[in-house]
Protein backbone atom coordinates (compact mmCIF):
# COMPACT_ATOMS: atom_id res chain seq x y z
CA UNK A 1 0.00 0.00 0.00
CA UNK A 2 2.72 2.19 0.90
CA UNK A 3 4.91 2.31 -2.50
CA UNK A 4 1.33 2.36 -4.53
CA UNK A 5 1.03 5.70 -2.31
CA UNK A 6 4.41 6.84 -3.75
CA UNK A 7 3.86 5.84 -6.86
CA UNK A 8 0.68 8.02 -6.75
CA UNK A 9 2.63 10.99 -5.14
CA UNK A 10 5.54 10.83 -7.78
CA UNK A 11 2.77 10.96 -10.59
CA UNK A 12 1.09 13.86 -8.72
CA UNK A 13 4.69 15.65 -8.63
CA UNK A 14 5.03 14.47 -12.69
CA UNK A 15 1.97 16.20 -13.57
CA UNK A 16 3.13 19.69 -11.38
CA UNK A 17 6.62 19.91 -13.26
CA UNK A 18 5.37 19.44 -16.24
CA UNK A 19 3.42 22.41 -16.19
CA UNK A 20 6.54 24.28 -14.77
CA UNK A 21 7.50 26.86 -12.06
CA UNK A 22 6.02 30.00 -12.29
CA UNK A 23 8.61 31.77 -13.46
CA UNK A 24 9.76 33.24 -16.89
CA UNK A 25 11.94 30.75 -19.16
CA UNK A 26 15.15 32.97 -18.73
CA UNK A 27 15.11 33.00 -14.38
CA UNK A 28 14.98 28.67 -15.23
CA UNK A 29 17.69 28.85 -17.23
CA UNK A 30 20.23 31.47 -14.55
CA UNK A 31 18.37 28.90 -11.86
CA UNK A 32 19.77 25.97 -14.14
CA UNK A 33 23.30 27.79 -14.64
CA UNK A 34 23.71 28.02 -10.80
CA UNK A 35 22.32 24.85 -9.63
CA UNK A 36 22.46 21.39 -11.44
CA UNK A 37 24.99 22.90 -13.78
CA UNK A 38 27.12 23.66 -10.88
CA UNK A 39 28.21 20.09 -10.96
CA UNK A 40 29.97 20.28 -13.98
CA UNK A 41 31.87 23.42 -13.08
CA UNK A 42 32.74 22.02 -10.03
CA UNK A 43 37.38 22.23 -10.86
CA UNK A 44 37.33 24.23 -13.88
CA UNK A 45 38.49 27.86 -13.21
CA UNK A 46 37.68 31.52 -12.82
CA UNK A 47 37.29 32.22 -16.81
CA UNK A 48 35.40 29.31 -17.66
CA UNK A 49 32.93 29.93 -14.61
CA UNK A 50 32.50 33.27 -15.51
CA UNK A 51 31.51 33.01 -19.00
CA UNK A 52 28.82 30.34 -18.13
CA UNK A 53 27.51 32.79 -15.48
CA UNK A 54 27.62 35.83 -18.10
CA UNK A 55 26.11 34.02 -20.23
CA UNK A 56 22.96 32.73 -18.18
CA UNK A 57 22.75 36.65 -17.26
CA UNK A 58 24.86 37.16 -14.13
CA UNK A 59 26.70 40.09 -13.56
CA UNK A 60 29.95 39.99 -11.22
CA UNK A 61 29.43 42.63 -8.30
CA UNK A 62 31.94 44.01 -5.46
CA UNK A 63 30.69 43.96 -2.04
CA UNK A 64 31.93 46.90 -1.15
CA UNK A 65 29.49 48.79 -3.46
CA UNK A 66 26.37 46.66 -2.28
CA UNK A 67 23.45 48.36 -0.79
CA UNK A 68 21.61 46.82 1.98
CA UNK A 69 19.38 44.88 0.57
CA UNK A 70 22.24 43.20 -1.10
CA UNK A 71 23.97 42.69 1.75
CA UNK A 72 21.51 41.47 3.94
CA UNK A 73 21.28 38.35 1.15
CA UNK A 74 24.66 37.98 1.24
CA UNK A 75 24.52 37.33 4.80
CA UNK A 76 22.07 34.49 4.07
CA UNK A 77 24.22 32.79 1.46
CA UNK A 78 27.22 32.74 3.57
CA UNK A 79 25.56 31.29 6.34
CA UNK A 80 27.11 28.05 7.22
CA UNK A 81 29.86 28.25 4.41
CA UNK A 82 33.87 27.90 5.26
CA UNK A 83 35.92 30.72 3.31
CA UNK A 84 39.30 30.33 4.86
CA UNK A 85 42.14 30.65 2.36
CA UNK A 86 39.82 30.99 -0.33
CA UNK A 87 39.40 33.10 -2.93
CA UNK A 88 35.13 34.70 -3.08
CA UNK A 89 33.41 36.09 -6.53
CA UNK A 90 30.23 37.33 -6.04
CA UNK A 91 27.70 37.43 -8.46
CA UNK A 92 24.03 39.12 -9.12
CA UNK A 93 21.33 38.29 -11.52
CA UNK A 94 18.08 40.36 -12.00
CA UNK A 95 19.70 43.64 -10.12
CA UNK A 96 19.72 46.93 -12.63
CA UNK A 97 23.20 48.61 -13.27
CA UNK A 98 22.67 51.45 -11.52
CA UNK A 99 21.92 49.44 -8.13
CA UNK A 100 24.69 51.00 -6.83
CA UNK A 101 22.88 54.46 -6.51
CA UNK A 102 19.98 53.03 -5.28
CA UNK A 103 18.82 54.48 -1.37
CA UNK A 104 17.55 51.51 0.44
CA UNK A 105 13.91 52.57 -0.34
CA UNK A 106 14.32 52.77 -4.08
CA UNK A 107 15.96 48.74 -3.71
CA UNK A 108 13.30 47.74 -1.71
CA UNK A 109 10.63 49.30 -4.46
CA UNK A 110 12.72 47.57 -7.32
CA UNK A 111 12.64 43.70 -5.20
CA UNK A 112 8.97 44.49 -4.56
CA UNK A 113 8.67 45.74 -8.35
CA UNK A 114 10.42 42.34 -9.63
CA UNK A 115 8.80 39.97 -7.73
CA UNK A 116 4.89 42.03 -8.54
CA UNK A 117 5.99 41.27 -12.12
CA UNK A 118 6.57 37.49 -11.72
CA UNK A 119 10.37 37.50 -11.65
CA UNK A 120 13.26 36.33 -9.47
CA UNK A 121 16.55 37.75 -7.83
CA UNK A 122 19.42 35.72 -7.54
CA UNK A 123 22.61 35.97 -5.42
CA UNK A 124 25.82 34.00 -5.86
CA UNK A 125 29.10 33.36 -4.43
CA UNK A 126 31.58 31.43 -6.25
CA UNK A 127 34.75 30.10 -4.32
CA UNK A 128 37.94 28.66 -5.71
CA UNK A 129 41.01 27.79 -4.29
CA UNK A 130 43.98 27.87 -6.49
CA UNK A 131 42.02 28.86 -9.47
CA UNK A 132 39.41 25.71 -8.87
CA UNK A 133 36.19 26.52 -8.31
CA UNK A 134 35.36 24.35 -5.19
CA UNK A 135 31.89 25.93 -4.13
CA UNK A 136 28.81 27.25 -5.90
CA UNK A 137 26.13 28.54 -3.45
CA UNK A 138 23.20 30.68 -4.33
CA UNK A 139 20.56 32.88 -2.54
CA UNK A 140 16.70 32.95 -4.68
CA UNK A 141 14.17 35.17 -4.15
CA UNK A 142 11.08 33.94 -5.64
CA UNK A 143 7.51 35.74 -6.03
CA UNK A 144 4.82 33.83 -3.90
CA UNK A 145 2.59 32.49 -6.95
CA UNK A 146 0.88 29.49 -6.93
CA UNK A 147 2.86 26.42 -7.32
CA UNK A 148 6.15 28.59 -6.75
CA UNK A 149 7.94 25.53 -5.24
CA UNK A 150 8.01 23.49 -8.24
CA UNK A 151 11.36 25.71 -8.31
CA UNK A 152 12.62 24.28 -5.99
CA UNK A 153 11.10 20.71 -7.07
CA UNK A 154 13.11 21.21 -10.50
CA UNK A 155 16.04 22.51 -9.54
CA UNK A 156 16.14 19.02 -6.98
CA UNK A 157 15.35 16.55 -9.27
CA UNK A 158 18.14 17.29 -11.84
CA UNK A 159 20.62 17.84 -8.71
CA UNK A 160 19.85 14.62 -7.66
CA UNK A 161 20.25 13.19 -10.83
CA UNK A 162 23.73 14.46 -11.58
CA UNK A 163 24.77 13.07 -8.43
CA UNK A 164 27.70 10.72 -9.20
CA UNK A 165 27.64 6.90 -8.20
CA UNK A 166 29.76 6.36 -4.77
CA UNK A 167 32.59 3.90 -4.44
CA UNK A 168 31.85 1.02 -2.53
CA UNK A 169 33.41 0.29 1.01
CA UNK A 170 32.76 -3.32 2.55
CA UNK A 171 29.64 -3.58 0.12
CA UNK A 172 28.16 -0.50 0.42
CA UNK A 173 27.86 2.66 -1.62
CA UNK A 174 29.38 5.67 -0.15
CA UNK A 175 26.10 8.03 -0.22
CA UNK A 176 23.60 9.57 0.86
CA UNK A 177 20.49 11.60 0.49
CA UNK A 178 18.50 12.74 3.23
CA UNK A 179 15.53 15.56 3.40
CA UNK A 180 12.83 17.07 5.71
CA UNK A 181 9.91 19.48 5.07
CA UNK A 182 7.83 21.26 7.82
CA UNK A 183 4.26 22.39 7.36
CA UNK A 184 2.52 23.57 9.87
CA UNK A 185 3.05 22.19 13.32
CA UNK A 186 4.59 18.71 11.26
CA UNK A 187 7.94 17.77 10.74
CA UNK A 188 8.49 14.94 8.59
CA UNK A 189 11.78 13.29 7.28
CA UNK A 190 12.38 11.59 4.22
CA UNK A 191 14.85 9.15 2.66
CA UNK A 192 13.22 8.52 -0.75
CA UNK A 193 13.99 12.18 -2.69
CA UNK A 194 10.67 11.41 -5.26
CA UNK A 195 8.65 11.28 -1.98
CA UNK A 196 9.96 14.73 -0.50
CA UNK A 197 9.39 16.11 -4.20
CA UNK A 198 5.81 14.89 -4.60
CA UNK A 199 5.08 16.18 -0.70
CA UNK A 200 7.02 20.06 -2.04
CA UNK A 201 5.35 20.16 -5.16
CA UNK A 202 1.79 19.65 -3.59
CA UNK A 203 2.49 22.12 -0.39
CA UNK A 204 2.03 25.72 0.09
CA UNK A 205 3.76 27.30 2.98
CA UNK A 206 6.76 24.89 3.84
CA UNK A 207 10.15 24.52 5.12
CA UNK A 208 12.88 22.40 2.79
CA UNK A 209 15.62 21.18 4.26
CA UNK A 210 17.65 18.23 1.58
CA UNK A 211 21.82 17.05 1.32
CA UNK A 212 23.46 14.74 -0.37
CA UNK A 213 26.62 13.09 -0.16
CA UNK A 214 28.77 11.26 -2.88
CA UNK A 215 32.29 9.63 -1.80
CA UNK A 216 34.06 9.18 -5.11
CA UNK A 217 37.73 8.67 -3.95
CA UNK A 218 39.39 8.13 -0.88
CA UNK A 219 43.08 10.43 -0.72
CA UNK A 220 45.89 7.89 -0.31
CA UNK A 221 48.35 10.52 1.35
CA UNK A 222 45.31 12.19 4.11
CA UNK A 223 42.92 9.33 4.13
CA UNK A 224 40.30 12.15 3.57
CA UNK A 225 37.03 11.40 1.89
CA UNK A 226 36.65 13.05 -1.40
CA UNK A 227 33.44 13.49 -3.88
CA UNK A 228 30.40 16.18 -4.29
CA UNK A 229 27.91 17.34 -1.62
CA UNK A 230 25.12 19.65 -2.18
CA UNK A 231 22.55 20.89 0.83
CA UNK A 232 19.20 22.82 -0.59
CA UNK A 233 16.94 24.45 1.85
CA UNK A 234 13.59 26.22 0.55
CA UNK A 235 10.80 28.45 2.57
CA UNK A 236 7.85 29.52 1.23
CA UNK A 237 6.20 31.62 4.54
CA UNK A 238 3.50 31.08 6.14
CA UNK A 239 1.34 34.02 6.62
CA UNK A 240 2.64 35.06 9.71
CA UNK A 241 5.81 34.94 8.77
CA UNK A 242 5.18 37.34 5.48
CA UNK A 243 3.65 39.44 7.98
CA UNK A 244 7.34 39.48 9.56
CA UNK A 245 8.64 39.63 6.22
CA UNK A 246 7.32 42.64 4.89
CA UNK A 247 7.59 44.65 7.99
CA UNK A 248 11.68 43.54 8.13
CA UNK A 249 12.32 43.90 4.74
CA UNK A 250 9.34 45.77 2.73
CA UNK A 251 8.42 42.58 0.48
CA UNK A 252 7.45 39.00 0.97
CA UNK A 253 8.48 36.29 -1.33
CA UNK A 254 10.32 32.33 -1.43
CA UNK A 255 13.29 32.01 -0.45
CA UNK A 256 15.92 29.46 -1.65
CA UNK A 257 19.48 28.60 -1.21
CA UNK A 258 21.39 26.40 -3.38
CA UNK A 259 24.73 24.72 -2.46
CA UNK A 260 26.86 22.76 -4.66
CA UNK A 261 30.49 21.84 -3.76
CA UNK A 262 33.80 19.57 -3.62
CA UNK A 263 32.79 17.56 0.23
CA UNK A 264 36.43 17.81 0.55
CA UNK A 265 36.35 21.53 0.91
CA UNK A 266 33.21 21.67 3.40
Amino acid sequence: MKKLLVLAMVAFAFLACNQGAPVPSKDKKAAKAVTSQAFDLLGSDAATVDKALTDAGYVEVKESNMNGVVARVLKKVRKGIKAESKEQVVYIYNLPLDYEEMTEEESIAYVKGLLDKGECMYLVVVMYYNNKMTLLSTQVIAPLKDNINLLFTEVSDEEYKKMPEGISVAGEKMQQWVGSTVIGDEEKEYTDHAELVAAVAKAKAIEVNENAYSVTNVNLSSGAPEGIYYFNTWNNPTEEEQESDLEMNGFVSAIGSFTVAYMNDL
